[in-house]
């Protein structure tokens, strides 16, 4: 990763002008992507920027728990009301909500946001329009369908941001506006009620941990696979799963077909992911290839100092390419999954592996995608911003 200058805001005096950048999403859980967004907003507002929330409200749900965690974090927000999938009006009230803030830049997280700044295109919209890709879920053909319809989107913004090289290359026929930003790692506000693990500890028996969407890209039935194995060869050891999702019916068959149910554990959502990691031996990433981007989970379960066992998918193998920082595996292969966390049992919190984990996520801070962040704002509005030196910042872009 390179050492740039970053751009910040241009001095005017007193009234000096504020970059303002909308940044759309729609999530009713506390995911990922929203913490990282939170993050950020707070980071930037110190360079002069102020980053919004505009996010969606399904009318009739109770309010989504994402709202109160943007308010606790003191994060700016504007909630739109949505009717769901059939609500035609809800292109209006977005544009309606962004010409009253009148926004210098917008943003747009997720497929549903992605074809909403479409439609304003169309109508109009003339604000430079940044798109941000995620990855994608294959939970079902209404997912496929939309995920497909986002790809192409997406490459109708005046830039695309991805999270790892496998992204990347997925959108070369627009390499030009393609940007690669990672997420950074950063320390996660307590939220909710700490979740409790002891119970599900067996005696003498590790106890490893995955937090995860439950679709079929994360490759939690390959994980329930390699506890089967793991118990078959007289290594037992129960896993905790956090998450939800449509997958998880077939997963629980699984592992009653396997004869493992009392040693795996579904959770639901936990919102305190941090209490959780500290409770387990490890926690594993088992996703398939060609969908992942830079999983927030690595980064946070290594800043908690948890060892970690990931495939090499999305941007995985750059955050593990310190050695004993966690143990990097083969996608899609059960056998090298059984191997990876034996070798992270055993490695455990030690001395070496704890350093190593923190020299790893150094090389994604905050800091990093600030940088990262001002650099693609400027390409944006370089009649707002100006060139100058962040002291020794290296941008996390390329």
């Amino acid at each position: 990763m390179p050492i740039e200058t970053s751009p910040t805001i241009a001095p005017h005096g007193t009234d000096a002008p504020r970059l303002r950048v909308a940044a759309a999403m729609d999530t009713w859980i506390v995911s990922g992507p929203g913490r990282q967004i939170s993050a950020l907003s707070q980071a930037l507002k110190a360079q002069g920027v102020e980053l919004r929330v505009f996010m969606l409200q399904r009318s009739g749900r109770p309010a989504s728990p994402f709202i109160a965690y943007l308010e606790r974090a003191g994060v700016p927000h504007v909630v739109i009301p949505d009717e769901g999938p059939l609500d035609t009006a809800l292109p209006g009230r977005l544009r309606q909500a962004l010409d009253e803030w009148k926004p210098d830049i917008v943003q747009s997280h997720g497929y549903r946001m992605t074809t909403l700044m479409f439609l304003l295109r169309l109508a109009g919209l003339g604000v430079p329009w940044i798109a941000f890709f995620h990855g994608a879920t294959d939970e079902n053909w209404k997912m496929r369908l939309y995920n497909r319809l986002d790809r192409m989107l997406l490459r109708r913004a005046d830039r695309l941001v991805v999270l790892s090289e496998e992204n990347r290359h997925a959108f070369a026929d627009v390499a030009e506006r393609v940007r690669l930003i990672h997420n950074a790692s950063f320390p996660i506000p307590p939220d909710g009620e700490p979740v409790r693990l002891e119970h599900l500890r067996q005696p003498g028996q590790p106890l490893i941990a995955a937090v995860s969407r439950l679709s079929p890209e994360k490759g939690l039935d390959l994980l329930i696979e390699a506890i089967a194995r793991l118990s078959a060869i007289g290594r037992p050891v129960s896993l905790a799963v956090a998450g939800d999702g449509q997958e998880l019916a077939a997963l629980k068959r699984q592992t009653t077909a396997l004869g493992i149910e009392d040693r795996v554990h579904f959770l639901g959502l936990v919102q305190n992911v941090t209490s959780l990691y500290s409770q387990v031996d490890a926690v594993v990433l088992p996703s398939r290839p060609g969908r992942e981007g830079l999983p927030n989970v690595l980064l946070e379960a290594m800043r908690a100092d948890a060892p970690v066992v990931a495939t090499a998918a999305g941007s995985v193998p750059e955050v593990l390419a310190i050695p004993v920082s966690g143990e990097l595996v083969r996608p899609g292969d059960v056998d090298a999954l059984v191997r990876g966390i034996e070798a992270a049992l055993a490695r455990g919190r030690s001395p070496e592996a704890s350093a190593a984990r923190a020299k790893a996520i150094d090389r994604f801070s905050l800091e990093r995608r600030v940088a990262a962040h001002l650099s693609l704002y400027g390409e944006m509005r370089p009649d707002l911003l100006t060139r100058a030196p962040l002291g020794a910042t290296v941008a996390a872009t390329t």
